[in-house]
């Protein structure tokens, strides 16, 4: 069932790669057992859902291959909704509040709640993208606002001294989005660690 790795047909090894579902705690998902779902307002894209409240998730997202013309012209978000795009490989147009963004790999957008974004592949290659949306819950007196930019431009923050894990944060330290979700990268040079801090909340991180 693996249409991203070509892993598909008969398998020789059923119990070697399984996904792991941890209602409400985890999910981990194979690459083996990724799967194309129809999603309304994707064109010309392969759509693949990680994570849903079915999940017990308080959030959805997704991995979107665009192929050449894909994208989500319908709009992506809706009334107390906030989302993210997140540029994997490839290069995306995106549209939001009336601007346009140019986004290459690395590229990123927040949308506020309320705010539809849409998107298309800017290129004739396959596009992909990491998309996340979750229902907002507002703070009295804080509220979020558009954010873009790349994650080669964001501070590379060395998490808690630590030379070897790196943290990216892509939102900024503000209730309005603190309250909600934290969108990071935190990325471990090879090596051995001891990692000391057991995670006890429940926003996406892109690992």
């Amino acid at each position: 069932m693996g249409y991203l790795n070509n892993v598909t047909g008969y398998r020789d090894d059923l119990l070697a790669n399984r996904a792991i579902v941890k209602h409400g705690n985890y999910a981990l998902l194979t690459p083996d057992g990724l799967v194309k779902n129809i999603i309304p307002g994707f064109e010309n894209c392969d759509v693949t859902i990680l994570s849903t409240p079915k999940l017990g998730a308080s959030f959805v997202d997704y991995l979107v291959t665009l192929h050449q013309n894909g994208g989500n012209q319908q709009g992506f978000g809706g009334e107390g909704i906030e989302t993210f795009l997140y540029v994997i490989t490839g290069n995306i147009e995106a549209k939001a509040e009336g601007k346009t963004f140019s986004l290459t790999q690395g590229g990123y957008l927040y949308c506020p709640p309320g705010e539809m974004m849409t998107f298309s592949n800017a290129q004739t290659e396959d596009s992909q993208l990491f998309l996340y949306k979750r229902r907002y819950t507002p703070v009295e007196g804080h509220a979020p606002w558009l954010v873009s930019g790349n994650a080669s431009q964001l501070e590379r923050i060395h998490y808690e001294g630590m030379e070897d894990v790196i943290l990216l944060d892509f939102l900024p330290k503000e209730l309005g989005f603190d309250m909600n979700m934290h969108m990071h990268i935190l990325s471990f040079e090879p090596g051995e660690y001891a990692y000391s801090v057991v995670r006890t909340w429940r926003q996406p991180r892109l690992y």
